[in-house]
């Protein structure tokens, strides 16, 4: 009996010895650790490349070319939306004129300037003056000198020439126009007529006058007269209102041709 307890502890201390030498090499085997290292570093590589990802695209910037809308602008006026964009700030546009342009969001002012801040974005800041007044009082009142304050680039003006018609003579209207535009200074000088009337007589003889008068100066003439109908049409007559037998202001429909033309012009397809 003690021959065999002898010979079970010999082999109890063997079995002791070969698993704790097999449980050391297991803890000291360096091949353990690679699958965990490889882990570990496929993970920071990914991790690192998303994050470089994600970062290029957050800085990503639409690669829109602005000044592609501006193909029916006058050349200066071209050269300067681009100076200004190059230089970082905003291009300033004032749209001038009787409140026939409207003062709400149906009027094709208000209208003309959400297309233009739609397509433009920052690049270009766009304010409205609108008056109920004559030209002489648009000068005498110093109206004229709001708008030199807001130092604009370009300038879309129409001069009060229907509100002037039986009150202020053509050779001061026109006069009141290179007051005005001597205190614009280097702004692009757009002018344009106010709203057809119908079958009206003196009215658009004045308005030929004035478009003569534009091209003699050097300034440009937006002429959305061609896309109303002919205002001595019974067709017109749903392009204005009338009260009272005047005719007051232009339609629903009147704003429509008047606002469309002009986005075209402001932004060409």
């Amino acid at each position: 009996m003690k021959i065999l307890a002898t010979i079970m502890s010999i082999l109890a201390a063997v079995v002791v010895f070969v698993a704790g030498n097999m449980y050391w090499g297991y803890k000291t085997d360096p091949s353990r650790f690679q699958d965990s290292a490889a882990e570990a570093k496929e993970t920071k590589t990914t991790s690192e490349t998303s994050a470089k990802m994600g970062a290029a695209k957050t800085s990503e910037k639409p690669n829109t070319d602005f000044t592609a809308y501006t193909a029916h602008w006058p050349k200066q006026a071209r050269t300067d939306f681009k100076a200004a964009i190059s230089k970082g700030r905003a291009y300033k546009i004032a749209i001038v004129g009787s409140d026939a342009m409207g003062i709400d969001s149906n009027g094709w002012g208000p209208q003309l300037k959400q297309a233009l801040r739609k397509a433009y974005g920052s690049h270009v800041h766009v304010s409205l003056f609108a008056y109920d007044m004559n030209s002489d009082e648009f000068i005498r009142e110093g109206k004229y000198k709001d708008v030199a304050d807001f130092q604009p680039d370009l300038v879309l003006f129409e001069p009060f020439i229907l509100n002037n018609n039986g009150a202020v003579a053509m050779e001061n209207q026109l006069n009141d126009i290179k007051t005005a535009a001597a205190a614009w200074k280097d702004a692009v000088l757009l002018i344009q007529p106010s709203f057809p009337l119908y079958q009206a007589t003196n009215y658009p003889d004045q308005v030929d006058q004035l478009e003569m008068f534009t091209k003699v100066e050097g300034y440009t003439y937006l002429n959305h007269w061609k896309n109303w109908p002919d205002p001595n049409s019974g067709k017109f007559k749903a392009y204005v209102k009338f009260e009272n037998g005047e005719q007051t202001a232009p339609s629903a429909k009147g704003v429509k041709v008047w606002y469309e033309y002009l986005r075209d012009y402001f932004i060409a397809d």
